[in-house]
């Protein structure tokens, strides 16, 4: 029973987590189409406020943050457990790219970030070779724009239209910023900067 108990629980942490990254950016994007786009931004301003509220006493109270780190360790990483989660800076990634960006291309910058930060860590993890900035490997890297592109693609099929051109320069901007030692949360940066090119490239298009 031990072993299976040890194996379940190196799969929960090594794999919770990354479902939790991938399932929660699809649960964000469908609360924003399931309602009207007003009430979709209040619900990303609440559900920011509340996990923040949840992180600062964790923080505050010794024995529940020690409770969570163990009860919840597939979800809070080591590093984490002194300082804030990046849940909140995924729920502002997302609700602040919807605020700013047009609705089809916001959806492909949360997608890049949902399908590519997980494809990025787990081959990073497991066959990352080549070190090109600090623990981040150029396999990781590959593997986020690759994930990223289809991503975008599978999108195409199903609702959007955006130019190819459009999608592959989005994709590889939202691998760079990941890629970069940047002070700010990546679940913040990755689909601000991605989805704010993107819509930079569309109304130039338009104008020309």
């Amino acid at each position: 029973m031990s072993f299976f108990y040890e194996l379940g629980s190196y799969l929960m942490k090594h794999i919770g987590r990354k479902f939790f990254h991938f399932l929660g950016g699809l649960g964000q994007l469908s609360l924003y189409y399931l309602l009207e786009r007003r009430d979709a931004l209040i619900c990303y301003v609440a559900i920011a406020l509340a996990v923040l509220a949840i992180d600062i006493t964790r923080l505050r109270i010794a024995a529940l943050n020690r409770f969570m780190q163990k009860r919840l360790s597939s979800f809070i990483r080591e590093n984490e457990s002194n300082k804030l989660t990046g849940t909140v800076p995924y729920v502002l990634g997302v609700g602040l790219s919807f605020f700013l960006y047009r609705a089809d291309l916001a959806t492909a910058a949360i997608l890049f970030l949902a399908c590519g930060d997980v494809m990025a860590t787990t081959i990073g993890e497991y066959f990352g070779r080549t070190k090109i900035a600090g623990k981040k490997s150029l396999e990781g890297t590959v593997a986020f724009f690759v994930a990223a592109v289809l991503s975008g693609m599978m999108l195409n099929l199903l609702s959007n239209q955006l130019p190819f051109g459009i999608l592959i320069f989005g994709a590889l901007i939202a691998a760079g910023v990941e890629l970069l030692p940047l002070p700010l949360n990546d679940n913040l940066v990755i689909p601000l900067v991605s989805g704010g090119v993107m819509e930079l490239m569309v109304r130039m298009a338009v104008s020309v």
